[in-house]
């Protein structure tokens, strides 16, 4: 059966400037909205989330903050406060990353297994699953998204991931995925987080445009209706491979553009809408009092980056001293924005983080005594700090601004840019001395990797340290939990010893909805499966 047509209605644009968009993979478009391991915990006035299976049939309204620049799997960001529940909807994620178990799990692929450590990978499909409009989900179908991945006409912020194996389709449901240059045992966690949704090859034929648009996928919904810059509606994919199932629990939703969170609050509280997803500490803590939360917590959070390619931050002591000026925990104190004040990159409460390893408590006379020490060197730590247009984002950077304004020796001066000239100064043209960056982590394989090894290409901030090189390699190379949590140990005392950025509040992110809806289980980053979310 094929397709719905989807109507898409002219109106307010995409984000612009996505020359070089491999690079911007690691943006997540929830960097523009507000601010924000592996787990979640369920919370609701009275005790316990909503539980039992959701009923067939009905819709829900679920609200966004921005709408999406293009709804296929190679252009967007796979972060659940920003595209994230988009894909599910529309794909399906072939593997996931269970925060339960921190386990590769299958869900529209059947395996995916290597018998040599790392050096082929083995990815076997579930039989008899079929795309929207009745084309095969073969292994076929994945290569050709593989391939899309590796087209620089595509512009995927996928690139950095894809491009390090290669795939060959040895049977209709069976790939062998070689990885390149060494093994890599853990590419299976690279595939659930950063490769796992598929489009239709027969919709990739069309071109960007008409796919980006008019996506097919094997997931529970198709887009049936976009007006752009207000709302999509999703409907019931006939051809669904769990039908047989009962699922999806839903016959349709809605996703309407909100870009006031404190609005999608309310909308959600009196019922005019059904559920959204936030990253905002203070509507998470009030969701858990008044709504329903499952509040999802993970490695990353809100940091400094600084820039060790350019001054005065290619000088250690600067990084450090603004380090020692600051006091995460003041922030929360100061602007009462819920931010739980973080020690470091990898969240306390997670499995890789070491209680041992923290970043520098603030101490001020040490941070004036390098302040001095610059100075008098000719090396004034002057700075712009560059930060996206949003309320909390500048609030925060104001509150730094006034806490520098108490030493000597520093001046600070804020560039507050539009979101989609944020990524190009970033992350095309690297012009920044330091900026505000936000990562929700679910495993360190391969966003950390990619982010901080000296020599991969999304390595923005130029740190090249031979301790933290060896640490990424040496997490990279084992499945062992106890290599892996040592490994990333080391990392942690390199992040500490060097400061290439300087964590200030954890991440934190989760669906807040009403007594209408049930059935919420997440994945990955706290995305949810749009299966089994239904009405009670």
């Amino acid at each position: 059966m094929s397709a719905q047509r989807t109507k898409v209605r002219p109106g307010i644009g995409a984000l612009a400037g996505r020359r070089g968009a491999a690079v911007a993979g690691l943006l997540a478009l929830g960097l523009a909205v507000t601010a924000c391991g592996g787990g979640s915990k369920n919370d609701k006035k009275g005790g316990g989330a909503p539980t039992g299976p959701a009923k067939s049939g009905g819709t829900i309204t679920m609200l966004a903050v921005q709408d999406s620049a293009s709804l296929d799997p190679f252009r967007t960001s796979y972060v659940a406060v920003a595209d994230e529940p988009r894909m599910a909807a529309l794909y399906d994620p072939m593997f996931y990353i269970d925060p339960k178990t921190h386990k590769v799990t299958p869900h529209l692929g059947e395996s995916l297994t290597t018998a040599d450590n790392g050096t082929t990978w083995t990815l076997k499909l579930k039989q008899g699953v079929q795309f929207s409009d009745g084309t095969p989900f073969d292994a076929a179908a994945v290569k050709a998204n593989y391939d899309a991945h590796l087209n620089p006409a595509t512009k995927s912020v996928h690139l950095g991931t894809v491009a390090t194996f290669k795939t060959e389709v040895t049977d209709p449901l069976t790939l062998t995925l070689t990885p390149q240059g060494a093994p890599n045992p853990n590419l299976d966690r690279a595939i659930a987080t950063e490769l796992t949704y598929i489009e239709a090859p027969s919709a990739l034929a069309k071109g960007p445009d008409e796919y980006g648009s008019h996506p097919v996928g094997a997931g529970p919904f198709m887009l049936k209706n976009w007006v752009r810059g207000n709302a999509q509606e999703f409907v019931k994919n006939p051809n669904y491979w769990q039908k047989d199932k009962g699922l999806p629990k839903l016959d349709g939703f809605t996703i309407k553009n909100v870009p006031d969170i404190k609005q999608q609050y309310n909308s959600v509280k009196s019922g005019t809408a059904d559920l959204f997803v936030s990253s905002d500490q203070n509507l998470l803590n009030q969701a858990a009092k008044e709504l329903h939360v499952n509040e999802f917590k993970t490695d990353g959070g809100q940091m400094v980056q600084f820039n060790l390619a350019k001054p005065p931050f290619n000088d250690p002591r600067a990084r450090r001293a603004i380090a020692l000026a600051l006091d995460p925990a003041d922030i929360p104190k100061t602007l009462n924005n819920g931010y739980i004040p973080a020690k470091g990159f990898f969240n306390q409460s997670g499995p890789f983080a070491d209680p041992a390893v923290t970043q520098p408590a603030q101490n001020k006379a040490e941070a004036q005594s390098l302040f001095d020490q610059l100075a008098a060197e000719g090396k004034k730590v002057d700075f712009k700090y560059l930060v996206p247009q949003n309320p909390s984002s500048v609030a925060v950077a104001e509150w730094m601004q006034s806490q520098l304004k108490s030493f000597n020796n520093v001046s600070m001066s804020i560039d507050s840019v539009e979101i989609g000239q944020y990524i190009v100064k970033y992350a095309i043209q690297r012009d920044f001395q330091a900026m505000l960056f936000q990562q929700w982590v679910v495993d360190p394989e391969p966003v950390v990797f990619g982010a901080l090894f000296s020599k991969s290409f999304l390595n923005f901030i130029g740190w090249n340290n031979p301790q933290a090189d060896a640490a990424l390699a040496a997490g990279r190379a084992s499945t062992d939990p106890a290599v892996r949590k040592q490994a990333y140990s080391d990392l942690q005392k390199a992040l500490v010893s060097d400061l290439p950025i300087w964590v200030y509040a954890e991440s934190s992110n989760g669906p807040i909805y009403n007594d209408k809806v049930t059935g919420v289980e997440q994945y990955n980053a706290g995305v949810f499966f749009m299966d089994r979310i239904g009405k009670k």
